[in-house]
This record gives C-alpha cells, sequence and structure tokens, in this order.
C-alpha cells in the first residue's frame, strides 16, 4: 500500500490482503512495523539533543558512554552516518532467516548485549572511512539518547517528535510484542524455495529496538518526513547537517546523511528519508527538500526480493510519473528496475 501527499491533495493505492487468515484487505490506515524508518526518528531526538548543547557532533562517543566502544576515535557522527566500523550483528543473527528469527522473537536484549554481539565481529572500517551501514550504530544512538536525557528511548520519541506532531497511530511499545489497532501482518519468506509464509506479526523487535522497532502507518509517515524537511523539527543549522550526504554505492544516486537517506531519481528529483526492512515488512518513507510532497509505502512481506524491488518502483512512480514496465519487458531504469538499497537485506532492520 501507498499514499503520498502533495499540492493537489492525498493520494492512496492498495492492493492485496493485510491479514491472509481473515482475508482483510490491505487498508493505508492501518498500522505497521516501520523497521530501519525508525532510525530518522532515533537521529532527529539525538540532533534536537545536539542542539540543545547536551551532545557533540564531533564528541567521541567514549566522552558519553565510557568503556563502551574499543575505539576513543568513534565520534557520535559516525554513529550516525554509518562511518563507525562497527560490524552489524544481525548478519550473524539473521545468517538463517526463520531460524534466526524463531531464535530472537520473544526475546528481551539491553542495549549492552547487542553491542557486545557487535564487538565479537571483526570491524568493518576504520572510523570515518567509509560507509558501512550497521545496525549497532543506532543501538548505540538509543544508548546515547537514555543517557543524556535519563528517560527511556520511547518517552523521547514520545515527547519529542509523536505528540508534537500529533501522530496517533505511531508507537514504540518495545519489548511489548502486539500492534494495536487495526493493523497489517507481516508474511517472512524462508530461505527454502516453496516453503510456508511465517507469520512474523508478533515480535519484541528487541534485536532492533532504537535502531528499527516503530510502529506507524502511512499517514504518520507522511506528516513525519514532511515535517522534518519542512523545518518544523529541527533547527536550521541542524538540518543542514543531517542533509550533509555522501555517497553508498557506485550508482551515483544514493546517499546517507544523518539518519537521513537520499536518492536522486531519473526525473531530476531528490527525495529524503529511509527505508526499512523487519521481519515481515518493507517500507519506504521520503519526501521533497521543501516537505510538500511526500510518499509512504509498504509490503506485509520481506526476505522476497521481487517486493522489494516493486515497492522501491513506489518512489519514480509518485515523484517523477513513471509507469511500471509491463510483465515480462525490460526493466525501465529508475522504475521496475530502481530497486531498494542493495545493502538492506533481510537481516539489516
Amino acid at each position: 500500500m501507498a499514499r503520498y501527499t502533495g499540492p493537489g491533495g492525498v493520494r492512496t493505492a492498495a492492493e492485496g490482503l493485510r491479514d491472509t487468515a481473515s482475508g482483510a484487505a490491505m487498508d493505508p490506515k492501518a498500522r505497521f512495523r516501520v523497521g530501519s524508518v525508525t532510525k530518522t526518528f532515533s537521529a532527529v531526538v539525538l540532533l534536537q539533543l545536539a542542539a540543545e548543547g547536551r551532545i557533540r557532533l564531533d564528541a567521541p562517543v567514549d566522552d558519553y558512554l565510557p568503556g563502551l566502544l574499543p575505539d576513543r576515535r568513534i565520534t557520535v557522527r559516525h554513529l550516525l552516518t554509518h562511518r563507525s566500523g562497527l560490524a552489524d550483528y544481525t548478519n550473524a543473527m539473521f545468517d538463517r532467516t526463520v531460524p534466526g528469527f524463531e531464535a530472537v522473537r520473544n526475546r528481551v536484549f539491553s542495549y549492552r548485549e547487542l553491542v557486545d554481539l557487535s564487538l565479537r565481529e571483526p570491524r568493518t572500517t576504520e572510523p570515518g572511512a567509509a560507509y558501512a551501514y550497521s545496525n549497532t550504530n543506532f543501538v548505540v544512538v538509543g544508548m546515547l539518547i537514555e543517557q543524556a536525557t535519563g528517560h527511556p528511548v520511547g518517552k523521547e520519541y514520545q515527547r519529542r517528535i509523536i505528540r508534537k506532531l500529533g501522530l496517533r497511530n505511531t508507537s514504540y511499545v518495545h519489548p511489548g510484542t502486539a500492534i494495536e489497532g487495526m493493523h497489517v501482518r507481516g508474511y517472512l519468506h524462508p530461505d527454502e524455495a516453496g516453503a510456508p509464509l511465517v507469520d512474523s506479526t508478533e515480535q519484541t523487535v528487541s534485536w532492533a529496538q532504537s535502531a528499527g522497532a516503530v510502529i506507524s502507518n502511512p499517514a504518520d509517515l507522511n506528516t513525519f518526513m514532511s515535517a522534518l524537511l519542512g523545518g518544523r523539527l529541527l533547527p536550521g543549522p541542524m538540518l543542514d547537517a543531517m542533509l550533509v550526504m555522501t555517497p553508498t554505492d557506485a550508482t551515483g544516486t544514493r546517499f546517507y546523511g544523518l539518519g537521513l537517506r537520499r536518492y536522486d531519481l531519473s526525473c531530476g528529483t531528490s527525495v529524503y528519508g529511509h527505508t526499512g526492512t523487519v521481519q515481515g515488512y518493507y517500507t519506504y518513507a521520503f519526501a521533497t527538500r521543501d516537505g510538500r510532497r511526500s510518499l509512504a509505502a509498504t509490503a506485509n512481506t520481506s526476505n522476497h526480493g521481487e517486493a522489494n524491488t516493486a515497492l522501491g518502483g513506489t518512489l519514480e512512480a509518485a515523484f517523477c510519473g513513471k509507469r511500471p514496465a509491463p510483465a515480462g519487458a525490460p526493466a525501465a531504469r529508475g522504475f521496475s528496475a530502481f530497486r531498494a538499497e542493495a545493502d538492506l537485506p533481510e537481516r539489516r532492520g
């Protein structure tokens, strides 16, 4: 399903079922797990704290969380830009998709346990040397938020974003497992072809927390991204800092700032936001730089490349007016061939 907002109003589209057992149709008002779109929520809160002078972006993480990380050169900015070199613990955790998920579905991790899982693995780069996506970075961001405020990260989401913007369908229920109200059930594809789908709706998402455990719906994600890009959540200089982007691949069309992606589309439009993968759900939430146009789209499946590719095509459809190629026809660059971030497989959150 997808929801687009712009000067001409709101448009929605939906296809398929939000619950295969009941046969309930997909509904753009329903809630779902947004996965790594959570990272943008976490980045906004941390940048608000930086604007208040409570955290310095270029200070070593060790200044705030002494002894947590093995390298004092790792800064707060390195976390937000995925340039810390900290390994992504989910690579090993979800090496086998369904067994990995079932092993953590109902577990409750501490932040420190997740960081320790990362530190068992070799670091990917020297601090600041290169972009390497890692959930570990935003687990540490959650720790920084809680250390600076003395409050659980969910309370800071609520106070600084959810209540401020009136996001009535957005919540952070960790370690609860339920999605309240009308919601989309998520279905995880096993690695083995032909194996039955796994209903992954109920889970703690404790393996992700501040890196991926927010619940929302399309209208709230539209509001959040439009408000962020429109300057309602961060002071101008801090928003400018968030939008300083570096490339994430060789195409020259994908970039990452401080907890925010930029995609340069085929029609010359650039959109800013985040993608998300959590078991059973793929999500895209993006807006134009002025916040006047925004798109939120989700598919209630994961570990399913064709679905992820199709969802990526919603950006070109919404912001460039591109239609998908007919089935079996060569894909046009930028729509059917416009793929989700290559560094967001099932394990990434």
